[in-house]
């Protein structure tokens, strides 16, 4: 009878929570069936958290486009976001009961990050609505990553995760085709995460042949990794991206560096099939061809266009000319340089009375980093503070690498090798951090290696909440 009330009070909750989120959703637009679906939504989530980890997971990869062409609500791109609040308050149901929170590695730089945030709000007199417009872009998937270490998943969940990721992975390339039929070669030829642009056409080729690699060197030497590696050199060539050329060798020379010698033979068959696909890209990609013809081009073109400032309003142009703006602007008196312009300050929101007035006179127009970013709102030691998560992330990594003798687990891990190191040059040339598809990729497999981690050396017991178990 107790149990049977607690659970009527359970549902209660959750309807009344789903309600109170959906109402917010809604509040400016109301499509009243949005309502019954987060009510739903919330129950099952609350019941089964799996299925909330894959919606995310589909939510990441369409909503933004689905919500371009005109086919979703503009609220339904803030879908991670109620889900992770639900979740939230399952792990706190559950950690409840136990008494226990699992700690995570990156836990001390994280506390770091958010007191220097708040010393960053309150010396800047900044509104706390910017400051947590802020934090949802710079801690959502960060809070995942802490859920999922809590809800503690078994295998299963990790590997069918990881399977539904390269399917959605692998359609890229298809629809960027397909695309690049209608729109020609281009920013709008890229995949189902936008309609226009898009970061993620330079960073996604280099995650995929991270995986493809791991898998190739360390689960069975298929050619088939090697065509899917050279499928995201095409993609990248489709949206005309031209720093991928240099990433991508870079990232293959990381990830040679990190084979070893026993894989050394491997490693060298794959590597003339990867030069000629980036040699390839630079070919096929028009602003980067003339360098075939004139090797000084690239060099004057790199200068040029990094170093550029636009005719018309004087402003930054160019990803070098943007960090060189934004150090200036730093030393130009200490608060900036250790506490930047507040969180938030550069960010965009649907509620556009909290946006901050900088954001719109800064001298920068094109070509803000993560770091760029970062240094302006928290300041330098925020900026270095949100860097240091990437220390922790690779020991472990490297530890569970050692350690595992699962040839499926040691090819993951080579991958997120791969990832990591993407994302770190990712970290200086564009805001991966506050897009919700990169964020989400880098966050689910740190999380998958720490747990993975954990369970091989603690054989730590799963969750009663897993129906898989």
């Amino acid at each position: 009878m107790k149990n049977l009330i607690l659970k009527n009070l359970k549902f209660i909750f959750i309807f009344i929570f789903s309600s109170f989120i959906s109402i917010i959703v809604i509040k400016n637009n109301p499509y009243l069936w949005i309502l019954f679906f987060m009510v739903i939504l919330g129950i099952v989530i609350f019941e089964n958290p799996n299925i909330g980890f894959y919606i995310i997971i589909f939510s990441v990869f369409f909503s933004d486009w689905f919500m371009q062409l005109g086919l979703i609500p503009p609220q339904m791109t803030l879908l991670p976001e109620v889900i992770l609040l639900i979740l939230i308050i399952k792990v706190g149901n559950l950690r409840a009961k136990d008494k226990i929170f699992i700690p995570t590695p990156i836990d001390l730089p994280i506390l770091l990050f958010i007191f220097w945030a708040i010393l960053s709000t309150l010396f800047n007199a900044q509104k706390i609505e910017t400051t947590i417009i802020a934090f949802r872009y710079d801690l959502k998937y960060i809070i995942m990553f802490v859920l999922l270490i809590n809800l503690n998943p078994n295998e299963r969940f990790f590997k069918r995760m990881i399977r539904i990721f390269i399917v959605l992975l692998l359609v890229q390339v298809p629809v960027a085709l397909v695309k690049m039929k209608i729109y020609g070669q281009g920013e709008s030829a890229i995949g189902t995460y936008a309609v226009h642009g898009g970061v993620p056409s330079t960073i996604l080729p280099l995650i995929a042949i991270s995986i493809f690699l791991g898998f190739f060197l360390f689960e069975k030497p298929r050619f088939r990794y090697i065509f899917l590696s050279l499928c995201f050199v095409l993609f990248s060539i489709i949206g005309g991206k031209r720093a991928f050329p240099f990433f991508g060798t870079l990232l293959f020379l990381f990830l040679f560096w990190q084979t070893g010698k026993r894989n050394f033979a491997k490693v060298s068959f794959v590597a003339p099939f990867l030069m000629v696909g980036f040699l390839a890209s630079v070919y096929f990609v028009p602003s980067l061809n003339p360098t075939f013809k004139d090797p000084h081009y690239l060099l004057d073109y790199s200068s040029s266009y990094s170093t550029a400032h636009s005719s018309e309003t004087g402003k930054a142009v160019g990803r070098t000319s943007a960090l060189v703006t934004a150090f200036e602007i730093a030393k130009e008196n200490p608060s900036n340089f250790l506490l930047g312009f507040g969180p938030g300050s550069l960010a965009p929101s649907h509620f556009k009375e909290y946006e901050s007035d900088i954001r719109k006179s800064l001298p920068i127009s094109y070509g803000k980093s993560q770091w760029v970013t970062m240094s302006l709102e928290y300041g330098w030691v925020g900026a270095l503070l949100y860097l240091w998560l990437f220390i922790p992330l690779f020991r472990i990594n490297q530890r569970f690498f050692q350690i595992t003798n699962d040839k499926y687990w040691k090819s993951i891990s080579f991958g997120y090798k791969g990832i990591l190191f993407a994302y770190l040059l990712g970290f200086f040339y564009a805001v991966i951090f506050r897009d919700d598809l990169l964020s989400f990729i880098f966050w689910f497999f740190a999380a998958t290696i720490y747990c993975m981690e954990k369970r091989k050396n603690l054989k730590v017991e799963e969750l009663q909440w897993n129906p898989e178990k």
